[in-house]
């Protein structure tokens, strides 16, 4: 990511901190804890040490302890904590109990218990689930009654985490049983030393000690333990459940696979490397795609909810949505670390006997076994997932689905607006047909994007006519553009050309861009071969000198948007070998040309050219790396127009489902369909913000870019598909004929799919780029 001054500032003041401050020891036990969070023994000094430098909770209110970070300074120290392998302390104090006292408390119990709760010196552990009460809370029925100036509880609490160490817990009880389930809960908050608690160890089926069951037998504690009003803990509980499902997991994940990295590099030395090392390490590099999109949405709910304005369409949603990516996520490390670990994940031992021994067995191994054991209970604690998945789908019908894929200035928010109200006048998908006819026909539409909209030159410098924006406002333009439909090959011209040229910093390539900004050029990339599939470097075009003259030898496949471009930008390579990019005229001789329908409506062509004349070389040097630049600009481009795609294709499957009935009601009432449409939802807010992430790769190193826009490139890919496939198998016999647009956009994300390389391409891309950059 890219920091500013003060930022950079910040994280080295962290990582001062973390270097001075996590000692060997908090460091070690923290890293040997397979469980949920560090274990007490470590969890507690390490908040301690925290507290005293002010950072046991940034997230509070300034006034009782927090730090009024930015969104972006959360992230850095969130980062940089798990980056130092620090110990991930007790949420259930400082993340759940903690707000709901700000919130609900009176200001007697803030000043009683939230100095002791930051400062380390209380422990707390949660008391919601019951014996016969899981994921349906509020079939509690643990019992408080009001005796003067007591409450009396009767009944038990089941899974409560860490009460063997906790001195206080909140926990909700049932106060009356007159009315709905709801109705007659009351929330309260506790000591645990009071007459009449037990508490019974529970074994999970890792061996640790994290569980246990609370019995409460007549046990009495002051009336003032009442959090808000009596009957009214249920308004409570969902609040508090938001904090538990909520919260920024990335960093801390991201931990974890460096983790993984290690035990890959330690459990195959270099001279036994082979097929299942590879195969391995690819799945890693799938993890670390996985946890870019998580950590580019997280950042989205954290700046929602800390600089406000106006708020996501699916921020109510996003805790259940944070929870079930982020624990299935955990889990499928968890199960890569078991790969890793090979035989030795079969051992029955605790972390710290694997190496207590003449003939050692590897610590990493035995922590993957347990860390792969304990994290089974990610999906099912704070409400299983299959539950987040019906609160997701109950949100999400009804809903409006589509946002920006960045966020927008007043400016940008004119443009995108303008752009989608013209393209709904110009471009109604009954006359779809009609505009992608031939390639002729899209010629209108072209002109329109540049002298009524001036969009063609959105990214370029008003010196060349251009509107002086940048890659945000291309994303914005294809995000419109894939939601509408549209076959016409902006990318292709005014992102990929366009970008191209300007990165060759050749001065002849100005009169160019002045004439894409004002619609009278229209460019086409020619850098594919037949032999080359999607690899820019394999390149067997030829360019040779004769009698004075620059000709060019060789075939080009599929070059998008030929058919109707004024100029041609040709990869070849010269006599030397270097690559080289030339500007051809579509009318020159000596060439041949067949014009190509995509399924989706859009035109390419084949090329040959024997001999072609060439009208000039543009750049100088070896030209790969600004067509690796201008590769990687398209590419995000049409990430952005497959999410402008997958929203269309999301608002109408909901509103399809909504209105058509089998078996006497709504296809939407179904669990499994409610369930497919909540994955398709969060497969796409996570190839959005993956792809707007990168609004600001431009000014990263190649490597770096490369690693970043592959990354991004792969969760569009994997959303496209179960988008697409969910949109079409929803939408039944119907999702099958061109009289409805959800299978044209489901052939647009089918060619976005096949036009930049394949998942696999792209995730030796990102491993490759990991092994350059080492992080």
């Amino acid at each position: 990511m890219n920091l500013s001054k003060e930022e950079l500032a910040f994280r080295d003041e962290v990582r001062a901190f973390l270097a001075t401050e996590l000692t060997d020891e908090i460091r070690l036990g923290g890293h040997r804890t397979s469980g949920i969070f560090a274990d007490y023994e470590v969890g507690i000094p390490w908040q301690r040490i925290l507290a005293k430098r002010g950072w046991a909770a940034p997230h509070w209110p300034v006034e009782w302890g927090g730090c009024g970070w930015t969104p972006k300074q959360h992230d850095i120290f969130a980062s940089e904590m798990a980056a130092a392998d620090a110990p991930k302390v007790s949420p259930l104090g400082l993340v759940m109990a903690a707000p709901v006292l700000v919130a609900f408390g009176t200001q007697a119990q803030k000043e009683r218990w939230l100095p002791d709760l930051r400062n380390g010196v209380s422990y707390w552990c949660q008391g919601y689930s019951e014996p016969g009460s899981g994921s349906d809370l509020a079939s509690l029925q643990c019992r408080a009654r009001r005796e003067g100036n007591e409450w009396v509880i009767n009944g038990s609490k089941i899974w409560t985490t860490h009460a063997h160490r906790a001195t206080h817990m909140f926990c909700l009880v049932r106060t009356d049983s007159s009315g709905k389930p709801q109705q007659g809960i009351s929330f309260l908050m506790f000591e645990l030393n009071n007459p009449g608690i037990q508490i019974r160890p529970i074994i999970s089926i890792s061996g640790d000690h994290e569980f246990n069951q609370v019995f409460f037998d007549e046990a009495r504690i002051p009336a003032d333990a009442l959090i808000g009003e009596e009957n009214q803990g249920w308004t409570i509980a969902k609040f508090l459940l938001e904090h538990e499902r909520g919260g920024s997991s990335a960093p801390f994940l991201r931990g974890r696979l460096a983790r993984l990295h290690e035990s890959l590099r330690e459990a195959f030395a270099s001279e036994h490397a082979d097929a299942e090392h590879e195969d391995i390490a690819l799945t890693l590099a799938n993890a670390q795609c996985r946890i870019d999109a998580l950590h580019a949405w997280e950042q989205q709910v954290l700046t929602a909810r800390i600089v406000g304005g106006a708020q996501p369409c699916w921020l109510p949603a996003a805790p259940s949505m944070g929870k079930v990516l982020a624990t299935e996520l955990k889990q499928h490390l968890t199960e890569l670390g078991l790969s890793i670990a090979g035989p030795y994940g079969a051992t029955s031992l605790t972390v710290e006997e694997a190496s207590a021994h003449a003939l050692p067995v590897p610590e990493e191994s035995v922590f993957a076994t347990r860390a792969y054991l304990n994290d089974r209970a990610a999906s099912i604690y704070g409400g299983t997932n299959e539950v987040q998945r019906n609160l997701i789908a109950r949100h999400l019908l009804g809903s409006e689905v589509v946002e920006p894929v960045v966020s927008t200035d007043e400016t940008q928010a004119m443009l995108l607006a303008s752009l989608q109200g013209w393209l709904q006048d110009k471009l109604p998908f009954d006359k779809r047909a009609q505009m992608i006819a031939t390639p002729e026909a899209i010629a209108p539409l072209w002109q329109g994007l540049s002298r009524e909209l001036g969009l063609l030159g959105a990214a370029l410098p008003e010196h060349l006519g251009g509107m002086g924006g940048g890659l945000p406002e291309q994303m914005l333009i294809c995000q419109a553009l894939g939601a509408a439909l549209v076959a016409e090959p902006y990318s292709s011209s005014a992102v990929l050309g366009a970008t191209l040229l300007q990165a060759l910093g050749d001065p002849a390539a100005d009169t160019l861009l002045q004439g894409l900004a004002d619609g009278q050029v229209r460019l086409a990339v020619a850098a594919l071969e037949p032999a080359g599939r999607t690899d820019l470097s394999r390149v067997q075009a030829r360019l040779q000198t004769s009698g004075g003259q620059l000709h060019i030898s060789g075939r080009k496949a599929l070059v998008r948007g030929a058919p109707g471009a004024t100029h041609w930008l040709v990869s070849a390579r010269d006599e030397t070998g270097q690559l080289c990019i030339c500007l051809i005229d579509p009318a020159a001789s000596s060439m041949q040309r067949r014009d190509v329908r995509l399924i989706d409506g859009a035109w390419a062509a084949e090329l040959a050219f024997d001999q072609t004349p060439v009208k000039a070389l543009l750049g100088q040097g070896d030209a790969m790396p600004a067509l690796m630049q201008a590769w990687d600009t398209a590419m995000l481009a049409a990430g952005a127009e497959a999410v402008g795609v997958m929203q269309a294709l999301m608002r109408d499957t909901l509103n399809y489902t909504s209105q058509r009935k089998q078996f006497g009601q709504p296809l939407a009432a179904f669990q499994a369909l409610q369930h497919r449409m909540a994955d398709m939802y969060m497969a796409l807010l996570q190839a959005a913000a993956a792809v707007g992430a990168c609004a600001d790769v431009l000014g990263e190193s190649p490597e770096r870019r490369a690693e970043r826009v592959s990354s991004a490139h792969v969760t569009v890919l994997r959303a496209a598909c179960l988008v697409g496939q969910g949109a079409v198998q929803l939408h039944g016999g119907m999702g099958m004929t061109d009289e409805l647009a959800v299978g044209h956009g489901f052939k647009r994300l089918t060619v976005i799919e096949q036009q930049f390389g394949g998942v696999a391409q792209h995730l030796r891309r990102v491993a490759a780029s990991r092994s350059v950059i080492g992080s």
